[in-house]
């Protein structure tokens, strides 16, 4: 513990010196909201993420088209458990600490596995 640090938090929006163990058990919750949050935007899944991007000013309407129906495609060419790795870490929004525990894995395992999901979806892109 930081013995020369005083510690404050807000009460009625007045300043209330507490200790360092109340301040940080005050403050976790809203620490650990912004972390998933912070995660969850690290893996949003978006078509403007893949290769030549799918929407933007600088690609024709039929260009983009083509790069989504090419996504499509590369999502359908999953098996149902890459699938569902992907639909809960991109679109439910889990975090992979989540989907671990639903799993029954470790985060570094889905950690892994989605980045060969997503290195196989950008190979089947460019084939």
């Amino acid at each position: 513990m930081c013995e020369n640090k005083r510690f404050y938090i807000k009460i009625d929006g007045y300043p209330m010196e507490v200790t360092e163990e109340i301040y940080r058990a005050y403050k976790r919750p809203a620490w650990a909201e912004r972390k998933r949050r912070e995660v969850r935007a690290e893996h949003e899944l978006s078509l403007d993420m893949m290769p030549g991007g799918v929407i933007g000013p600088q690609l024709p309407l039929d260009e983009a088209v083509l790069n989504a129906i090419l996504l499509s495609d590369a999502l359908a060419s999953l098996s149902e458990e890459e699938r569902a790795l992907i639909d809960a870490l991109f679109y439910e929004g889990l975090t992979e600490r989540e989907y671990a525990a639903r799993a029954g894995s470790s985060q570094q395992n889905i950690n892994q596995r989605k980045n060969r999901i997503l290195q196989k979806i950008k190979k089947h892109m460019a084939s």
